[in-house]
């Protein structure tokens, strides 16, 4: 079965939603160190007495964007038969829900730059003492996969026989999210904005997404979310979704983060009256924040 073939049986997209992969996701203080993650939510870096936690180390500081591309070429592996090969471009397709998107010779090699990064990346977890697994060790390289050249283009190989480890480990804690195709792409509802498929869009696209599907399917655990553009340390530094997506950073520092905050907000909320328009919130309702709660916007239930 050829890559086409098989691509066409794709129509979810799988996102990891353990603690340990929102942790790779939100901080870029973890390579090199040994992390401990408490099942209750709590981040800390020491052994503590909490009855449910796993250790972690994590060879390289994964970026949002690794992590959306990781997501990407899982649910790829999962659907694709053994040894089959694929290149960059799929994965692109399945970031934007699309098998029509093109993507350009430069971001191609973007995303090769990225496989071949997660091929080197190394993790490691100790769940000893995580209760709701099936074992005690999940290791091995981020993406275990192999590539060659051919003409330019890079074809890439899963490696048979070898999981990836965050996902094993997010399987059995069931906590891998599963999202309709459709819902990363902008549909067809009268009125409904279209935005470009630049890396910015998917990857907030992508965020939104998930805390959706939280808020609407883990049992009511979680009343509302607050998703907030800029906020400050007690140094001053701004941080926030802008500084998780890197949409500003060390080297993206913005003149007026406040006007790139509120460009921010109006795609957050041009995302989230598409989705309502096309039924998918449901019961969820949402607000904007204010620039004196760093922008962005509120999501609750209405019931």
């Amino acid at each position: 079965m050829g890559e086409k073939s098989f691509c066409r049986q794709l129509d979810r997209f799988t996102m990891n939603n353990c603690k340990i992969a929102n942790e790779l996701r939100k901080y870029r203080d973890l390579a090199g160190c040994l992390n401990q993650v408490s099942l209750s939510g709590e981040r800390v870096r020491r052994p503590s007495d909490a009855c449910d936690y796993a250790e972690y180390f994590i060879s390289e500081d994964l970026t949002y964007l690794d992590m959306v591309i990781a997501n990407a070429a899982y649910t790829l592996m999962t659907k694709s038969p053994p040894r089959s090969g694929f290149q960059a471009d799929v994965i692109a397709k399945i970031m934007a829900g699309s098998m029509e998107r093109r993507i350009t010779a430069k971001k191609r090699a973007e995303l090769e730059a990225c496989l071949q990064k997660l091929s080197r990346v190394r993790l490691c977890i100790l769940a000893d003492h995580d209760h709701q697994v099936e074992q005690d060790l999940y290791e091995g390289v981020f993406l275990p996969v192999e590539w060659e050249d051919n003409g330019g283009k890079v074809t890439f190989h899963f490696l048979s026989g070898q999981p990836m480890p965050l996902y094993q480990y997010a399987e059995h804690h069931r906590q891998l999210i599963e999202v309709p195709f459709k819902h990363l792409r902008d549909g067809e509802a009268e009125h409904q904005v279209r935005h470009n498929n630049n890396d910015r869009m998917l990857l907030l696209r992508h965020f939104l997404l998930q805390e959706l599907e939280i808020l609407m399917y883990q049992n009511n655990k979680v009343a509302e979310q607050h998703i907030r553009l800029l906020k400050q340390d007690r140094e001053g530094s701004e941080f926030g979704l802008l500084w998780t997506l890197g949409i500003i950073g060390d080297n993206t520092q913005p003149r007026d983060p406040s006007a790139v905050a509120q460009k921010v907000q109006r795609s957050i909320q041009q995302l989230l009256d598409g989705w309502q328009t096309s039924g998918y919130l449901g019961t969820l309702q949402y607000q904007a924040l204010s620039p004196e709660d760093g922008f962005g916007v509120r999501i609750f239930s209405s019931r």
